[in-house]
């Protein structure tokens, strides 16, 4: 016992010199201590205030990481049996700093085997940064109200419990793993896994969308590119500019890198409604963060995309959907649906217009080109009859432009295309309308009379009848125009 206190009076490991050599070699940085107290009962440590991490000399340097307070407690039977483990530490005001070009290691000491290990290390209120890397960018910012972690040594892996503020979007994180050897040099190469659960987080952050999103998973990988398997719930899903809210779940596997925010989505299932999409894409960028994502689906219902997008209270349309699309949402500060870009193809069939005034002239059209004049004329107008739609669309600046478009009703097919304003429900549809009937028949009173010689003028590929078409005006007051001219 007198040799064990005699070697531990000349060789305290708890003085600052020790300590400063001892952070220094772990952490490859130059370290100051400019207040340090030596601690005795009941437990031997230290307490240090103001540490500071630096690289370099360079004036104007922000530390890689400063420290408040460290409080340090070993045990005496871990001293004297010289087993190298500290009982506890408490960081305060941890603060971690990542710049855009991390300086390189400084090496102040030789490097023997550092064998001592933390059996429990607390630090509530760290807060993490990863700088901008590129001019103008933002930090990336991390609070952690609570963390604990345990087996703290060098070039091992450590395990942690957290609770943090996830900065996009705004929410409560919770999540617990393993994590290291840390490489500080190479801090995303680092080795991380476990699992999380997200829980109340704020999607209206983003501006064009809002809801409260919570959800959870697994994530095993690098910091840099970490696998994450997961699922979402969002019990009131919106895009702002329509203010519709539903409910959403999702399914997801993504690859993230966690030093920069970029997001590769392998595959990602949402359902809402009678809606299922699946997609994959990327959500990166360095001036800001741009969406590209490719959409298909053969389980989904018009209504239910459309409400996502539209004012009115009600779908202007009503049917299956089958399709799919690439969406790129640029990083600009306009209105959301000024903002995406889509280019897809789509097919509707079964659809029924939810405008009863706009079905009846559907319903009557279709009467007509299968000669049944004396439907239109009836109490209560032709029976009511469902579309088929197929056709391509580019979706730029808020005007949707459709191409190679079909609209096929009993007796009658639409070939053309148009524009469409989302924004001011404007309609410009052109092409040609083929009946099967020739428009003689199609006519009522007088005028099935007058047009019978013109019958054969209007004859083309087999059809009875093949007239110009146009539907202008609004969705809520649609015009439809059928011309006798060639």
């Amino acid at each position: 016992m007198a040799g064990v206190l005699l070697v531990l009076a000349t060789r305290w490991p708890f003085t600052r010199g020790a300590t400063i050599e001892s952070l220094e070699q772990v952490f490859a940085s130059e370290v100051h201590i400019p207040r340090f107290e030596k601690t005795f009962f009941p437990n031997p440590g230290y307490i240090a205030e103001n540490v500071t991490f630096t690289r370099g000399e360079a004036p104007g340097v922000r530390p890689i990481a400063s420290i408040r307070k460290i409080t340090c407690r070993a045990s005496w039977l871990a001293l004297i049996t010289f087993t190298h483990r500290i009982k506890r530490m408490d960081l305060v005001g941890l603060k971690i700093y990542i710049p855009a070009h991390v300086p390189p290691p400084v090496r102040k000491h030789e490097e023997p085997a550092i064998k001592t290990t933390v059996t429990d290390l607390f630090a509530n209120g760290t807060m993490l940064e990863f700088a901008p890397r590129h001019p103008g960018g933002q930090t990336i910012r991390f609070e952690f109200p609570e963390l604990a972690i345990g087996n703290v040594a060098k070039d091992k892996s450590i395990h942690f419990r957290a609770k943090v503020q996830n900065p996009n979007p705004p929410g409560e994180l919770r999540v617990s793993g393993a994590v290291g050897p840390l490489k500080m040099g190479r801090i995303g190469e680092t080795e991380i896994s476990g699992s999380f659960r997200l829980l109340h987080a704020d999607l209206g952050a983003y501006k064009v969308i809002a809801g409260d999103l919570s959800g959870g998973g697994r994530f095993n990988g690098t910091l840099r590119q970490a696998q994450i398997a997961g699922n979402a719930t969002i019990p009131n899903f919106e895009v702002t500019s329509s203010r519709h809210s539903l409910g959403l779940t999702a399914e997801y596997r993504a690859v993230v890198n966690g030093t920069n925010g970029d997001v590769a989505v392998e595959s990602a299932q949402a359902h809402f409604r009678g809606t299922t999409l699946n997609a994959h894409g990327t959500i990166s960028g360095a001036q800001g963060k741009t969406v590209r994502l490719d959409f298909d689906s053969r389980e989904s219902r018009i209504e239910d995309l459309l409400r996502l997008f539209v004012t009115a209270d009600e779908a202007p349309l009503n049917g299956p959907i089958t399709l799919s699309a690439h969406v790129v949402l640029p990083p600009t500060h306009r209105p959301f649906i000024k903002r995406v870009q889509l280019d897809g193809g789509f097919s509707i069939t079964d659809a029924d217009f939810t405008n009863p005034s706009t079905q009846e002239k559907v319903d009557e059209l279709s009467a007509r080109a299968r000669g049944r004049k004396d439907e239109v004329k009836t109490r209560n107008g032709p029976p009511r009859i469902t579309e088929d739609f197929k056709g391509e669309v580019n979706l730029r600046n808020g005007i949707a432009t459709v191409r190679a478009a079909s609209f096929v009703v009993p007796g009658a097919v639409a070939r053309g295309g148009g524009t469409y304003d989302i924004t001011t429900e404007g309609i410009d549809l052109r092409g040609n309308l083929a009946m099967h009937v020739s428009i003689s028949k199609a006519a009522s009173g007088i005028k099935s009379v007058l047009l019978i010689p013109l019958d054969p003028f209007f004859k083309k590929n087999g059809e009875s009848a093949v007239l110009p078409v146009r539907v202008s005006g609004t969705y809520s007051h649609p015009v439809f125009k059928v011309s006798l001219r060639r």
